[in-house]
């Protein structure tokens, strides 16, 4: 693998394409509102949605207690329910529902809070804005704490199956991204982490007690008392944890392998993500909603809803192909994200990058309480270091406010003059950047951020 990667332009060329692509994605959603116009009614539909997935949460929840379904079954199930609220959760983020009451949105955010046993969707939301300004750049936080840019080692695999994995390279990221503080991180993450801890480290350690008990011929049944809790536990393993370890990790393994990094130019959608549609990633694709082969869209037209892109997606592929925007580029993985490819070891890369997801899938996932042991260290060992700086009265803020905060960090400050496009209006956006990549993003800037980012 090449070590150096050269730094890609902004060229008419790139900028005519990716408007291209903006106006057809558009055309086709305002085909298909126009031909189906109950799709105008957002907030009415996203309603629904959400209603009917936790309607579905709790039938299957039932079926499993009352022993109608497997246990695998419920997982999958249940797993693809979550999806459905992931989505909503997203798009809640983009403000695209009940623009007008703020608590509804709140009032679906816990609930998804809860159900997705992850990050806050409050802290979630200022992360992901700011993705959509610093895609691909080294301050990019959100994309880099599911494994963007990583090597294929078994770090990265940790990253991209746990749902917290993104504790164990969130130092690193803190020195590039000056907003990601690491105690807000942790602490955002705290509450469904811990939980998410207990159920599935009780679960592993009851099976394994009772598994080795048997075999030194003792009767289980003799512990007074010993499964009394167990019945709980085991049901929110099931209709809880290990659906959301399922979501969460098919929906990174997509994210991380779609994004591109490192050597691409700030605010230029078109090297931000490639298509991944290939029949090899449908076990990881059902789970998160189709998110490979519909998120470049996203990138183009983030106003659009969730269940208007996967349709629109399909229609406008034909024409990103056209205009250059790459397709199942499996090398990515082994090139660390990275645009730029080497021919003479693409081939062999993109056969690496295939095994890859069948490591993840066959060895990552069983591995999953190792990495839960690795993660629950590190987050002791950062809650430590944090007591220990409190107590010498350190500064534990990143920011350094001796510097200019003007100045965004970013892998490109300056465009290359060679074929490239700078004007008023790019250095009007790059100022935006900056000041939404140094402060949090208020409820007033969403609609911007969302304009700005396409």
């Amino acid at each position: 693998m090449a070590a150096n990667f050269p730094k890609q332009n902004r060229s008419t060329h790139i900028l005519s394409a990716s408007r291209e692509i903006c106006r057809t994605i558009k055309q086709s959603d305002a085909e298909m509102r126009q031909k189906y116009p109950f799709l105008y009614h957002q907030d009415v539909i996203c309603a629904i949605i959400f209603a009917g997935s936790l309607l579905l949460i709790t039938l299957f929840s039932y079926l499993y207690i009352s022993s109608f379904i497997s246990a695998i079954w419920t997982v999958m199930l249940i797993a693809l329910v979550l999806s459905l609220l992931h989505e909503l959760e997203h798009d809640i983020i983009h403000n695209l529902y009940f623009k007008s009451h703020r608590w509804i949105q709140n009032c679906m955010f816990i609930v998804i809070w809860v159900a997705k046993l992850h990050v806050s969707p409050w802290y979630r939301r200022q992360l992901h804005l700011k993705h959509h300004l610093l895609s691909g750049q080294i301050n990019d936080a959100e994309e880099r704490l599911i494994g963007l840019g990583l090597s294929p080692n078994y770090k990265r695999m940790a990253v991209s199956v746990h749902p917290f994995g993104g504790l164990l390279i969130s130092d690193d990221i803190s020195k590039d991204a000056r907003y990601l503080n690491l105690f807000t991180l942790q602490l955002h993450n705290a509450l469904m982490g811990l939980t998410s801890f207990f159920i599935l480290q009780t679960f592993v350690g009851y099976n394994v007690f009772c598994f080795f008990y048997s075999c030194l011929d003792y009767d289980i049944n003799t512990l007074i008392g010993f499964h009394t809790c167990y019945p709980i536990i085991r049901t929110l393993a099931v209709c809880l944890c290990f659906p959301n370890v399922l979501r969460q990790g098919c929906l990174v393994m997509m994210s991380n392998s779609s994004h591109y990094y490192g050597d691409i130019p700030l605010n230029t959608v078109y090297y931000q993500n490639q298509i991944l549609d290939s029949w090899f990633l449908f076990p990881f694709q059902l789970f998160c909603f189709n998110f490979g082969a519909t998120h470049i869209v996203h990138h183009y037209v983030p106003s659009q809803p969730f269940y208007i892109r996967h349709f629109t997606a399909k229609s406008v592929k034909h024409t990103m192909v056209k205009l250059g925007v790459r397709n199942n580029d499996f090398g990515i993985l082994w090139r660390n994200n990275h645009y730029t490819i080497d021919t003479r070891e693409d081939e062999k890369q993109r056969l690496y990058g295939k095994c890859w997801f069948a490591a993840c899938l066959f060895l990552g996932f069983p591995l999953y309480i190792l990495w839960d042991l690795m993660i629950f260290e590190k987050f002791n060992r950062n809650v430590i270091q944090f007591i220990r700086e409190q107590l010498l009265k350190r500064n534990i803020k990143r920011r350094d406010t001796t510097t200019n905060n003007s100045e965004l960090k970013t892998n490109e400050k300056v465009m290359d003059a060679n074929g490239s496009t700078m004007n008023d209006d790019m250095q009007k956006l790059n100022a935006f950047v900056n000041q939404i990549a140094l402060y949090d993003v208020s409820a007033d800037q969403i609609e911007e951020v969302n304009t700005k980012a396409a």
